[in-house]
């Protein structure tokens, strides 16, 4: 996992194309692989290269290079027997690491008695995560670190708002450290006479315990809809 520069997303449904279009967004090479010629045709310059092919064939697979990719990732949620066998022979071609998205709890065990390195659950993630957004609004938690360590994002509180981060003594009273500030477009890194303004955004660690009382101190349930969007999208 140290170095992962080069990734096959196979399975261009909505996740699919999100990590793909992310992952190259960030500078990554990627190989995005679909049977679906449609699919293939949304994410013209999105990715590095788009083939509309069959994933299931050993043949094909070893054509298109993908044993000499870092990764590949299986986003194959509609076709049980396509991700299984897509699974076996990427973990046959040699890749070094396979993640797989799986949609039961069978379909996971099956993954990874074939060698998947990382089974996803993706409804179960989105579940946790809705769920955790609706019972504390304004507050995003984006790193389990460990059970107990977060890392979350969170709209300053107005009892925040117009201190400097040193008059706060977040750590003191919170064991809560701000890494970044998100101010509109720019992001910062604070000093500890930098000043909180109304409308920053947060992105803090700290122990999992303390966000209960931090998320009481945003309550802010007017932008929830808003919040919700910004991480699951609109629907298409």
């Amino acid at each position: 996992m140290d170095k992962l520069n080069d990734f096959v997303v196979i399975g261009i449904n909505r996740l699919g194309e999100s990590v793909a279009t992310h992952l190259f967004s960030l500078g990554k090479e990627v190989l995005a692989i679909d049977k679906n010629q449609a699919r293939i045709s949304t994410l013209g310059g999105k990715v590095s290269t788009a083939v509309a092919t069959d994933a299931t064939s050993f043949e094909v697979l070893h054509s298109l290079g993908v044993q000499n990719f870092d990764c590949v990732i299986i986003c194959i949620n509609d076709n049980l027997e396509g991700s299984l066998l897509t699974a076996q022979i990427v973990k046959d071609l040699g890749v070094k690491y396979v993640i797989a998205t799986a949609m039961s709890e069978p379909h996971g065990k099956i993954l990874t008695a074939l060698g998947v390195d990382l089974v996803i659950y993706p409804d179960e993630f989105v579940g946790s995560k809705l769920a955790s957004m609706l019972s504390k609004p304004g507050i995003n938690e984006l790193v389990d670190l460990t059970e107990e360590f977060k890392i979350f994002e969170m709209k300053v509180p107005e009892s925040w708002q117009d201190k400097a981060v040193e008059e706060l003594n977040l750590r003191k009273k919170y064991k809560l450290s701000i890494v970044f500030i998100k101010r509109g477009n720019k992001v910062i890194s604070p000093e500890p006479d930098t000043v909180l303004l109304e409308g920053d955004m947060l992105v803090v660690a700290g122990e999992s315990a303390k966000i209960n009382v931090v998320a009481s101190l945003v309550n802010d349930t007017t932008d929830v809809e808003s919040q919700l969007s910004s991480v699951f999208g609109e629907n298409k």
